[in-house]
């Protein structure tokens, strides 16, 4: 996958340059991942230019190399970021440059981005930091201007399809979705996640079903929901599909076009924003989803 990813256009348009410490951020957190690893790759090689041959890179391209350590977790505290500091004042083992990939970086609570301060305002000239995130508003604000911000932009569909083939090696088919709007997060997810193919199934179904406040009740309860902000970001997709067809099924939103008119939408697209943060802040679901559904036709019929 990595020689994949160095010869598509969307890499080789960052044109990177050599830095200590680099942000790679989009909404695609799979692309971020694979850019990440990429120029790690490049860094490490003995050739610097990731050939893929050199044993750098052989152990690379199978993450054993020496001087590669990866951070991915679903937390990260202060304890986990003395363990990086501790390790960065060692020498590399092998190459001249320790590399450090934190992925999803967002995870990185508070004091232990404090913590992580000092290490990024005072580098040493052996280590170099690569963090990944799709929600780079959790970062603090003296963090991100010690990193070098790369955004990494939507890619192109020949990109994409160049990734499909590598993606087929590893048995995950995304072509059926290759010509919708999907970033590659998406498309693999719709592919592999039984949990997002059906809560986008089941969010479609709810707002099929949903035509009078007297049906909230039903829908909700019918609902089997997992991943609450999944949910809303189904929910959000699809509202923002109504506006612009890219994505989804092109009849199920014409249906849905029919009920919603893009004045109700632009609406409603607050209103499930404001209710993706309350269940984001553990309140019950049951009671936001109940008054988003209530605002949702309300806007539908104040709109018409």
């Amino acid at each position: 996958m990595l020689d994949c990813i160095k010869n598509t256009n969307c890499y080789k348009s960052l044109r990177l340059t050599d830095n200590h410490a680099y942000l790679f951020y989009s909404l695609d957190s799979f692309l971020n991942k694979e850019i990440a690893l990429t120029r790690a790759g490049e860094i490490l090689c003995e050739n610097g230019s990731f050939c893929g041959k050199c044993p750098a890179c052989l152990q690379f391209k199978s993450l054993s190399h020496p001087d590669l350590t990866i951070i991915e977790q679903d937390s990260i505290k202060v304890e986990d970021i003395s363990k990086i500091v501790n390790l960065i004042s060692t020498k590399p083992v092998q190459s001249k440059t320790r590399v450090l990939i934190i992925f999803n970086a967002d995870v990185i609570n508070e004091t232990a981005q404090n913590k992580l301060l000092k290490s990024l305002e005072e580098p040493n000239d052996s280590t170099v930091f690569i963090f990944t995130t799709n929600k780079i508003s959790k970062l603090l604000p003296t963090i991100l201007s010690r990193l070098n911000k790369v955004f990494v932009s939507s890619i192109s569909l020949s990109d994409k399809k160049l990734i499909s083939n590598e993606l087929k090696k590893e048995n995950i088919n995304i072509e059926p979705v290759l010509n919708q709007d999907f970033n590659l997060t998406e498309s693999i997810n719709l592919v592999t996640n039984n949990d997002y193919s059906n809560t986008l199934n089941q969010v479609f179904n709810l707002l099929e079903n949903l035509n009078t406040t007297a049906d909230i009740s039903s829908v909700v309860s019918s609902l089997e929901i997992k991943d609450k902000s999944l949910f809303f970001s189904c929910l959000m997709d699809i509202f923002l599909d109504i506006l612009t067809p890219k994505k989804f099924d092109k009849n199920k939103i014409l249906t849905l076009k029919l009920k919603y008119n893009d004045k109700a939408v632009i609406k409603i697209l607050p209103h499930i924003d404001e209710a993706y943060k309350y269940v984001n802040a553990n309140v019950n679901f049951t009671y936001v989803l109940d008054n988003l559904l209530f605002k949702i036709l309300q806007e539908k019929f104040l709109c018409k």
